[in-house]
């Protein structure tokens, strides 16, 4: 078992309140491993487009034995 840091970018679908996002953030964090500790860093809004990016950092809890790696892609 390792721990892994990670920052994501994540666009935050308008039809996502919220109260929601909690359970959104949670739902993308898991695919790269076990969300142990994570916070919104910055929040950034694209009026011509009209959504808005949101930064992510997190610990995740990385389990070698199930195969679940994180993206290397994704280490600062």
């Amino acid at each position: 078992m390792d721990l892994e840091f990670i920052e994501l970018e994540l666009d935050w679908p308008s039809e996502i309140g919220l109260f929601e996002l909690k359970n959104y953030i949670l739902s993308k964090l898991i695919d790269y491993g076990e969300p142990l500790r994570w916070a919104i860093t910055s929040l950034n809004t694209h009026s011509e487009k009209k959504i808005q990016i949101i930064t992510i950092e997190a610990v995740l809890i990385i389990n070698q034995a199930k195969g679940k790696d994180i993206n290397p892609d994704l280490n600062y």
